[in-house]
């Protein structure tokens, strides 16, 4: 058991660095989020599947169905799930077209905050000073970056704009897993399975009447297919990993995906970091990295295994 603790924190840190690197894909595909979305989760199915079947066989998975509920209202729950992942995916895709993509990592970030402020206001849950002090940092810092960044050439408030909506959405959709998660016994694999088919199903009609359908050039499938790849991989490690390491491991870890994304934009995309911005991302980094670690977090997530916010 040691052995495999001392690997599940090495692939938390992997998929970080797989997440950072599907943010790249992204901005480098170039393309309608709606498209981009629609193909990115159709060509993550089909691997789920397999995922699944396999485990199904091997006798290594859970329940790949809730057995204290109807079927027809597990399905209905699923779809909920379904459209809250596609919410978060094609506004956090969007935003990275639009904006300069530490300013998307960053607002991204601050899902603790608002999680945590779900806890205060929906579940009685009371908050130290302390804790109240980080996270006001950590949206100071949030507004100083993109302030400084407000003058750069791929910077917009409507990409920032959109990145918060990203934010609520994502923050949503993890809430609503973990409560299905918490509540119901199910294989967490086939849950993601379940869910990425209700979105890719809610979605593919959004896309033909917004895009008049699902034509996507050579290079936005490439992409595509890289930010399945890297973005599906990411999701079963930390999946495999959150049944060996605490949520107070490995949020903190995730907190490096920001740096990660700013050193690959600056390198492929050209999009420099100032000392301002630099200071910034540092204060929300390191005030975040408090918030990750406090008990209330903590008890909101109440250590159940899910995979992160989508990407």
């Amino acid at each position: 058991m040691q052995v495999t603790v001392r690997r599940a924190v090495p692939a938390v840190v992997v998929a970080v660095v797989l997440w950072a690197t599907a943010s790249l894909s992204v901005r480098a595909a170039d393309t309608d989020a709606l498209v981009f979305t629609t193909w990115r989760l159709w060509l993550a199915l089909p691997p789920l599947a397999a995922i699944v079947w396999w485990r199904a066989h091997a006798g290594s998975s859970g329940p790949l169905r809730p057995s204290d509920i109807s079927p027809l209202r597990w399905c209905w729950l699923v779809v909920g799930a379904g459209a809250l992942f596609w919410a978060a995916l094609v506004t956090t895709f969007a935003a990275f077209g639009l904006t300069t993509l530490l300013d998307v990592t960053l607002i991204g970030a601050l899902q603790p905050v608002l999680i945590i402020a779900f806890a205060v206001a929906f579940l009685g849950e009371r908050v130290g000073r302390s804790h109240l002090a980080r996270a006001g940092i950590a949206v100071t810092g949030t507004i100083i970056v993109a302030t400084a960044a407000s003058s750069g050439g791929s910077w917009s408030l409507a990409g920032d704009l959109m990145a918060v909506v990203s934010l609520v959405f994502n923050s949503a959709w993890f809430i609503y897993g973990r409560a299905l998660r918490s509540n119901f016994t199910i294989d967490p694999f086939a849950f993601m399975l379940g869910t990425l088919t209700a979105a890719a199903v809610l979605t593919t009609p959004v896309a033909f009447l917004g895009h008049g359908g699902l034509s996507i050039s050579s290079k936005g499938l490439f992409f595509a297919a890289c930010t399945m790849i890297t973005g599906t991989t990411a999701h079963v490690l930390m999946v495999w990993a959150h049944r060996y390491v605490p949520t107070s491991v490995s949020s903190p870890l995730l907190l490096g995906e920001p740096p990660i994304v700013a050193a690959g934009a600056w390198v492929f995309f050209g999009e420099s970091v100032t000392v301002l911005e630099g200071v910034g991302s540092a204060l929300v980094v390191g005030s975040l990295w408090g918030v990750v670690r406090s008990p209330e977090l903590e008890h909101v997530e109440n250590e159940t295994p899910d995979p992160a916010p989508p990407t």
